[in-house]
């Protein structure tokens, strides 16, 4: 969905920070090979040519064997969540009332970085859905700037699809002061409000308690009152 299919430069590079940081690691021994992922050959080659210096007997079928399998495991699990983001959208329509896409970045799961925050927006009537449950079908914007990272690239279909649907609000997540969320903050909200929605930021980083995020989310719920949706 991307003009590129780049992860995260941070991500990516992880492994090599905690093996060069970290003195508690010194005996471990990391394997951080440049794989691509988006090409079951040429990630089968690359795993091959990373383990075999270092497990003996490992073949090649074996390799292409097990990628085929993840990438199969992979189609599946994406279709699993394509299949409940469909049924919370039906949920939310049959019981009139507010889908939220709560869009951030995978590690936002965690619950000592998310403080509950989706909990909280069910609690105020709000269905929460991923950005990744409800873009299957939607084709990127257009765009103001390189749409190289996949993460960015789900979070603008999902923006797409919340102006397409006028019971679906999307509110965007950002934390640990990451420095592409200056790009992604500007391109959701002109996504969105060229689409006649409204734009809602939260910063984990400045939370210490809910009572802010409740604030704000009242603060959409009563924009949303005053325009009848």
């Amino acid at each position: 969905m991307g003009d590129n299919h780049y992860n995260c430069p941070v991500v990516a590079y992880y492994s090599e920070l905690l093996a060069g940081n970290m003195d508690s690691l010194s005996r471990t021994r990391f394997l951080y090979p440049y794989l691509n992922i988006n090409s079951e050959k040429e990630l089968a080659r690359g795993i091959f040519n990373c383990l075999s210096a270092h497990f003996e007997g490992l073949t090649q079928s074996a390799v292409r064997a097990a990628v085929r399998a993840g990438m199969a495991e992979y189609k599946r699990h994406m279709e699993r969540v394509y299949a409940e983001g469909r049924r919370a959208v039906a949920f939310a329509k049959a019981h009139h009332k507010r889908i939220m896409i709560l869009a951030g970045r995978p590690y936002h799961i965690d619950p000592e970085i998310c403080h509950g925050i989706d909990k909280l927006a069910t609690s105020l009537d709000f269905v929460v859905v991923s950005e990744d449950s409800v873009t299957e079908n939607i084709e990127p914007p257009m765009l103001s700037v390189l749409n190289q990272w996949t993460y960015h690239s789900r979070m603008y279909a999902a923006a797409k699809y919340a102006t397409e649907h006028d019971d679906t609000q999307l509110v965007q997540l950002v934390s640990f002061g990451c420095g592409v969320d200056a790009v992604t903050t500007d391109e959701v909200r002109a996504i969105l409000e060229n689409g006649d929605k409204l734009y809602t930021q939260i910063k984990i980083d400045e939370i210490t308690n809910l009572g802010a995020v409740r604030i704000r989310l009242r603060s959409l719920i009563g924009a949303l009152e005053e325009r009848g949706r």
